[in-house]
């Protein structure tokens, strides 16, 4: 039984290296950022962010959307933001619906910018609520009841991801 537990715990250990080496990798790229070490940040978050780490994926979308440090790309943005916001990143969930409503890295589509408009606004970004408004002014009323009602369902079922 002893042993059992000594192998439980080893295993779990080990597990839990990705997740603190994603952790790690992303606070020292984040203090480099922070420092405009962008060359240094860009390599650490991007190691983090292939990992999974939520924070990492949205800079690196910030980082592919500016163009700071490699040259701008909308699409490369546009995948980690969506990484990121399908892990509930609300601002994140505000950057594709506002690349969706502008077709930047991504087909232009008004009731999937709606659609992350709401989560992002769920999520606690404030910001994404003048969006909403705006996009609904191009949608009929089906489709935003339709898009709302699919928010709500994706809201119930991802509650509490991050």
């Amino acid at each position: 039984m002893k042993s059992l537990r000594l192998l439980i715990a080893s295993l779990l250990l080990i597990l839990s290296f990705p997740v603190m080496n994603a952790l790690a990798g992303y606070e020292e790229a984040k203090a480099a950022y922070d420092d405009r070490r962008f060359e240094e940040a860009f390599k650490g978050f991007t190691e983090a962010a292939e990992q999974g780490h939520m924070l990492a994926q949205y800079y690196l979308g910030v980082m592919y959307a500016t163009g700071r440090t490699v040259p701008r790309d909308d699409v490369s943005a546009y995948k980690w933001f969506m990484k990121a916001a399908l892990q509930g990143h609300p601002i994140s969930q505000g950057n594709i619906g506002t690349m969706k409503l502008n077709a930047r890295g991504t087909d232009y589509d008004v009731t999937g910018s709606y659609f992350w408009f709401i989560l992002a606004e769920d999520g606690g970004f404030e910001k994404a609520r003048k969006f909403m408004w705006r996009v609904t002014n191009y949608m009929t009323r089906d489709d935003i009841n339709n898009t709302k009602a699919k928010a709500e369902e994706w809201i119930r079922e991802n509650r509490g991801i991050n």
